[in-house]
């Protein structure tokens, strides 16, 4: 009965640490997720301005009648002139803040401190779960009463054994 309820002990603790596993590599996958997502909408803001403006002007095009359609024209070519003229302030502003490879390598710094996290995150979670299985064996371990007798070894719950049975042993 003993065994049964130290196996009993065991099998609960082993449960509820590999939920807690579970749980938390559940939310570093979701952190990991929601970091992605972020960055790809950072991403996706850097072309969204002109994008905007390509889409606008052509639904407004769509609305306006032939009669209107040469105002139109002369709009969107003015829209794509003011395109381009931003387009080449921003390529001036860009190649004075960053060298050449420079965003790219801020980027792939960003995405490896990232990974980085999250690797040293599911580290230190297994690294729990190893502390606890440890933990648990050791107990285990000094919970037996470990007899030796002729090349015969017995392993008995140290309750079960009384000094008359020690000696019916020996």
């Amino acid at each position: 009965q003993g065994l049964s309820k130290a196996c009993q002990f065991v099998y609960n603790d082993a449960k509820f640490v590999n939920e807690r596993a579970q749980s938390d590599i559940l939310l570093l996958s979701r952190g990991i997720t929601r970091l992605n997502k972020r960055a790809s909408k950072d991403v996706a803001v850097l072309g969204l301005g002109f994008l905007k403006l390509d889409a606008r002007a052509r639904k407004d095009t769509r609305k306006i009648d032939n009669s209107v359609k040469e105002q139109a024209a002369h709009l969107t070519n003015f829209a794509r002139i003011l395109k381009e003229r931003a387009h080449s302030d921003l390529k001036k502003a860009a190649d004075q803040h960053w060298s050449d490879g420079a965003l790219e390598a801020d980027l792939r710094r960003a995405d490896m401190v990232v990974r980085r996290r999250a690797m040293e995150d599911a580290f230190m979670a297994l690294k729990f779960v190893r502390d606890i299985h440890d933990m648990m064996a050791t107990k285990l371990q000094y919970q037996f009463i470990t007899l030796e007798k002729n090349g015969k070894i017995l392993k008995l719950f140290p309750r079960e054994v009384s000094t008359d049975q020690i000696a019916a042993i020996e």
